[in-house]
Order: structure tokens, then C-alpha cells, then sequence
């Protein structure tokens, strides 16, 4: 039979390891929403070429140019030459951009985050 007087809350260690992990997440989401933020903006900068007149018509090196200036202007700024793949075949442009952000945490661990999106720019 148990007795309801010794009956306690939790002990300071288990408070101190509720407040570890508590700083963990916190730490994982000031760290990492920018980049999910800034994620967001490239796949809004690729869906925006679907609205533009005439977009299968130009070349490999203007659409870059239209996707390299949208990114700044949606504040990324570290997207390499690299990262955007441009391929015209046809009426159809395929643009790809792929790339990886690591992210420094805390003493020797960092976090490496990968993302691909892909859109088809068919002729309107």
C-alpha cells in the first residue's frame, strides 16, 4: 500500500532535464525556421515563372538571370550558379534547383539540410 503523504512532485534533476530539452528545441527552431523561410521563397520564386508570358521562349541564361534576381529580391542571397538547372527540351523547360545549408548548433555538431524542388515551364 502506498503512502499519499510521500507522494511528491518532480525532483530537481528531472525539472533541469524537462528545461534541457525544452532549450534544445528552442535552439532547433531559432536555428532553423530561417532556413525553412527562406526555403519557402525559392519555391515561391519557381512557382512565380509559371505566370510569366513567354517564359519557354527565352534562353537558359535569362531564365537564370529572372530566377538569380527574384531570390535577391526575396532576400536569398547564397544561391550558387550551381544549385539552378535549367534544361529545354521542345516547348517544355525543366528548372531544377537543388542545394544544402548546414547549419552550425552547438560545439562540434552541425545540422545539413538538403532541398530539391523542380518545376516543368510548359509553353502558354
Amino acid at each position: 500500500m502506498m503512502n499519499k503523504h510521500r507522494q511528491g512532485g518532480m525532483t530537481g534533476t528531472g525539472w533541469l532535464v524537462v528545461l534541457a530539452l525544452i532549450g534544445f528545441f528552442s535552439m532547433l527552431v531559432i536555428k532553423l525556421a530561417p532556413v525553412y523561410m527562406e526555403h519557402y521563397s525559392v519555391k515561391t520564386v519557381l512557382e512565380s515563372l509559371k505566370e510569366e508570358p513567354l517564359i519557354t521562349q527565352k534562353s537558359v541564361g535569362e531564365i537564370r538571370t529572372m530566377i538569380q534576381r527574384r531570390l535577391k529580391v526575396n532576400g536569398v542571397y547564397d544561391m550558387s550558379n550551381d544549385a539552378i538547372k535549367i534544361k529545354q527540351e521542345g516547348g517544355v523547360t525543366h528548372v531544377d534547383v537543388s542545394y544544402q545549408v548546414t547549419k552550425h548548433m552547438a560545439g562540434n555538431v552541425d545540422v545539413l539540410l538538403t532541398f530539391s524542388d523542380n518545376i516543368q515551364l510548359v509553353a502558354n
